[in-house]
């Protein structure tokens, strides 16, 4: 989301975000952020996202600002549901990653190049 100043409009930052304001604070999914006081119509939307752990750069003169997704470095995730991947097992037999839903995994990822 890039905006010209640090003010926005709620529900234009809910649109181009995914987060969606409610009671219990800023939420996506199943993820909420607590809040210290639900936004109005406008709201400091550098402020917000700081406070989201929502990566932010602002051009030299400050005019510009850029919001940028939430990442696995951020304070929260959205989810912590891993896609369902199937790859082949060492026998060449289809394995599905959601088989071990439930379980601590270490996926290891190895590329000869």
């Amino acid at each position: 989301m890039i905006l010209r100043g640090a003010s926005s409009d709620t529900a234009k930052f809910e649109q181009a975000t995914g987060w969606t304001f409610k009671p219990e604070g800023a939420c996506k999914g199943d993820v909420c952020i607590p809040l210290s006081e639900p936004p109005g119509e406008t709201i400091d939307a550098l402020e917000l996202a700081q406070a989201m752990g929502l990566p932010v750069v602002t051009h030299a003169d400050g005019e510009l600002i850029a919001i940028g997704p939430e990442s696995v470095g951020a304070h929260a995730l959205t989810t912590a549901e891993a896609p369902d991947i199937r790859l082949p097992d060492l026998d060449g037999n289809e394995f599905a990653l959601r088989s071990l839903l439930g379980q601590k995994i270490l996926v290891y990822a190895w590329a000869p190049y």
